[in-house]
């Protein structure tokens, strides 16, 4: 072997690949089925530097047809977690945390900002839309993969302006999405449906999500970016064979477009900061706290009247909720804010107990104002860096 040749050598024969520009990336996998396995490998064996893989999942015997990265003896561990271990296998230049974890509850907004592309490997509607919104907010261009059988399609977003995928939802999709949610947002008890798939088709999806980050990461520096636009979509059939690429539909009146900039950073985290102190930080004692979800507050029975506080995100919560252990019945009813005031009952209840993460984004709202805190204190990124 040539002295001077390392691990990397046949990407600089490359013209326009700057490896030094992928060891300093950072990409977050969002999902690590059957797509993100083969993503996470792809991204491991061209150097990006630092990966995120986020799943609350853990591996199944049925994720071993298609996954790569799982074995058997992986069955009941957390997806993410085996994922980065792989990864790391894989190549020990690059860093990989995982997050086990809601990609919307236990992800801060603060580590989607930190990214320079996301990348979503995910199989609901929801998640989708979940996601689209957060990187949305965080201003973060994102990439969505979707298989089926024999369809595999491909969409770029830029997380700052242009179409998104909430855009082009049609209501198919929204009817699919509302189906998991039932008693005043509580989730439905309706389990997900579950695609066909194959190891082909996942792969085929993965190498155009991962072609798409590297143009994405090299047009970042003095290159124009190749391939897709943002706000178009590939769509590829393998039975019979099609290909096409099409431009996305945008909603002027999209709820998505919240736009949450600019972001300041504040030395208060989620464990001390109370919607109180965060007004009071602000100067707008009179002004509320938005939170950015639902927050479910009590469950209060129509029967017996017994009310019980919970201060959970609303959708976590299941139709579990509504069961009454006082009287016994399925009588409760959510009640739920996406606000908090000074003068409310929650004013100095901390925002970790209210379910937010580190590096979690607020929005304060005053006299005709509005800006937007980005608490600190932890971890961002998990449990540590492998690698």
């Amino acid at each position: 072997m040539n002295s001077e040749e390392d691990r990397y050598t046949r990407h600089r024969l490359i013209d326009w690949w700057d490896q030094e520009r992928l060891h300093h990336a950072r990409v977050m996998v969002v999902g690590a089925g059957a797509i993100g396995n083969e993503v996470i490998k792809n991204l491991a064996l061209i150097g990006v530097g630092h990966l995120v893989i986020v799943d609350s999942d853990t591996v199944e015997l049925s994720n071993l047809t298609r996954s790569v990265l799982f074995r058997a003896a992986d069955h009941g561990r957390a997806k993410a977690e085996v994922a980065a271990e792989r990864a790391a296998e894989i190549n020990p230049d690059i860093r990989v945390r995982s997050l086990v974890g809601d990609l919307e509850f236990d992800v801060g907004l603060g580590v989607y900002r930190d990214m320079d592309v996301v990348i979503g490997c995910l199989d609901s509607v929801q998640a989708r839309l979940a996601l689209n919104r957060l990187c949305r907010r965080a201003g973060v261009p994102w990439l969505n993969g979707g298989i089926e059988a024999t369809i595999a399609e491909v969409s770029l977003f830029d997380g700052r302006s242009g179409a998104c995928y909430e855009c082009a939802m049609s209501a198919a999709m929204w009817e699919e999405r509302n189906r998991r949610f039932a008693c005043g947002g509580l989730r439905a008890e309706e389990a997900d449906q579950k695609m066909p798939t194959t190891a082909v088709v996942a792969s085929i999806v993965a190498g155009y999500l991962v072609n798409e980050a590297l143009l994405l990461l090299h047009a970042a520096g003095s290159l124009q970016k190749e391939g897709l636009a943002f706000s178009q979509k590939l769509y590829l059939t393998l039975k019979p064979y099609h290909f096409g690429v099409y431009d996305l539909p945008e909603n002027s009146e999209c709820l998505a477009h919240d736009t949450w900039e600019p972001i300041e950073g504040i030395e208060q985290s989620k464990e001390i900061a109370t919607p109180r102190l965060l007004l009071d930080l602000a100067g707008e004692s009179g002004g509320a706290v938005e939170l950015g979800f639902d927050l479910l507050t009590q469950m209060r029975c129509v029967e017996c009247g017994a009310v019980e506080t919970v201060l959970k995100p609303l959708e976590r919560c299941g139709m579990e909720w509504t069961f009454c252990p006082d009287c016994k019945t399925r009588s409760r009813q959510p009640e739920a804010v996406n606000w908090l005031d000074a003068a409310g009952p929650y004013a100095d209840v901390s925002l970790a107990r209210m379910g937010l993460p580190n590096g979690a984004v607020v929005s304060i709202q005053g006299e005709g104002t509005r800006r937007f805190l980005q608490l600190s204190g932890g971890d961002l990124f998990g449990e540590g860096w492998k690698g």
